[in-house]
Formats: C-alpha cells, sequence, structure tokens
C-alpha cells in the first residue's frame, strides 16, 4: 500500500511537471515603445552595428545561433528600410555628414533549439528574447530612441511544431523592429 502510493505521488509530480514545462524568466517590458525624437528619414546615411548578445546570454550555443540569425534578418530587413546601410561599423569611426547609427542588443535570451525540442519537447520550456535597440545620431551622440522588443514562444507549441514557434519567434521580434523603424522613418 505504502509503495502503492509512493509510486502515485511520483507519477503525479512528474505528470506536472510535463504539463508546465521549464519557467522562463525572461519578462515582457512594461513601457510601450516611444517615437523617436528626430524621424529617421532624414538622415543621410545609416549604419548597422551588429547584434551584442548580453554575456550572461553567450554561452549557450543556441543562444549564439539565435542571435546569428536575429543579426541575419536585421541586416536584410533594415537594408530594405534604408538601401546603401554600412554594416558593421565601429562607433569610433568619424561621422562624415548625418548619420544615423542602430545599435542592437539582445539583454535576455532563452532559445530552445531543434535538438532540445526533438528529445524533451514542451518539457524544455518556452523561448524567449529581450531585445534593445537604440538609434543614435552620429555626428551629436545623442540617443533618439532606446526601444525594448519582446517576444515569446510557448513551451507547447515549440513542442508540437518541433521548434517551428521558437524559431518563427526570432522572424516575429526581427518584423517588430523593422516596424518600429519604418513607423519613424
Amino acid at each position: 500500500m505504502k509503495r502503492m502510493t509512493i509510486g502515485m505521488s511520483l507519477c503525479l509530480v512528474a505528470g506536472s511537471l510535463f504539463l508546465s514545462g521549464c519557467a522562463t524568466p525572461i519578462a515582457q517590458p512594461v513601457a510601450t515603445p516611444q517615437p523617436c525624437k528626430e524621424r529617421l528619414g532624414t538622415f543621410k546615411s545609416v549604419e548597422y552595428q551588429n547584434v551584442i548578445l548580453a554575456p550572461g546570454f553567450a554561452d549557450a550555443g543556441a543562444n549564439k545561433k539565435a542571435a546569428k540569425k536575429i543579426d541575419d534578418l536585421l541586416i536584410a530587413g533594415m537594408g530594405n528600410v534604408f538601401p546603401g546601410m554600412k554594416v558593421g561599423v565601429q562607433t569610433n569611426s568619424p561621422a562624415t555628414d548625418k548619420t544615423l547609427v542602430i545599435r542592437p542588443v539582445i539583454k535576455r535570451i532563452k532559445f530552445i533549439g531543434g535538438a532540445a525540442r526533438f528529445w524533451v519537447g514542451a518539457m524544455a520550456g518556452s523561448s524567449a528574447v529581450l531585445m534593445q535597440v537604440d538609434y543614435i545620431d552620429k555626428g551629436s551622440g545623442s540617443l533618439l530612441s532606446s526601444t525594448e522588443f519582446y517576444r515569446v514562444a510557448n513551451a507547447w507549441g515549440g513542442g508540437m511544431s518541433m521548434g517551428g514557434t521558437d524559431n518563427m519567434m526570432l522572424s516575429e521580434i526581427v518584423q517588430d523592429v523593422i516596424t518600429y523603424t519604418v513607423s519613424n522613418r
């Protein structure tokens, strides 16, 4: 009888863990995006700095791959918004004309890769990303906007799609940044 009670208790605990997945402690920002202080279309040239991944999140291989994908998608998308955009320019290079600098930083990320989704499914938890994008007037050094963007892909969706929703989350956060940029152009 005692063995049966312990076995049922273990099954109940395992089942509740399976149903809940692992928590993802990345919270959505409370502030809503504010418009830029100056229209982005007034700048003669645009410099894009590659995505920076916050040090505490750069150790995980899946996070590095996700940051690389975000960077690639942002370069392609921003290149459509600002044809002739310079990519990977150092901040200390002099501004020759009215220059806009776009600096994306992934502040927090938990990305569940395809292998983890295959083997563990929803129990690997949700994927989430919090990214801050700074828009800077290079000549004056003034910060035109520092906006945070957030996306999440829930554990069950990731498990059922074998990581499809996790990868879609990366495309969606890039689209959020591009939409914000276009609306402030």
